[in-house]
């Protein structure tokens, strides 16, 4: 009973490796293509002054941006990559600010910093 238990113990122990380290180009691909698809309907949501609806929409921004840093630390060799990542997840921060205060000029703002990042990290990182 002892040996399976340990069998048992490391089957987890190795499944939550793979989990930790399982982020791929492939799960990156898909964090860009969210936040654009985000990025557009957090900019429609404050313009419409939908202040619920775009902050569910930044603090999901917040999360991928999250995922992407880790994603380039980890992988080395891109401390652009972080410090983009960073100042993404830091804008949509922002933005829920702007938004608790009503200030949708200020979110707007935030918001189109958001999509002119993209562009910038894309140059370099984005695969093909």
């Amino acid at each position: 009973m002892r040996s399976a238990g340990r069998i048992a113990l490391a089957a987890v122990l190795a499944a939550l490796c793979a989990v930790a380290s399982a982020h791929s180009i492939f799960d990156f691909d898909d964090w860009m293509q969210r936040i654009e698809e985000s990025s557009q309907d957090l900019q429609r949501h404050i313009d419409a002054r939908r202040p619920e609806a775009a902050v569910e929409r930044a603090r999901e921004i917040e999360a991928l941006y999250g995922l992407m840093e880790e994603f380039f630390e980890n992988r080395g060799e891109a401390d652009d990559a972080v410090r983009m990542s960073r100042e993404g997840r830091e804008f949509a921060v922002r933005v829920q600010g702007d938004l608790a205060r009503q200030r949708f000029g200020a979110a707007k703002g935030n918001a189109l910093k958001i999509a002119h990042g993209c562009r910038g990290c894309h140059i370099q990182y984005k695969p093909l």
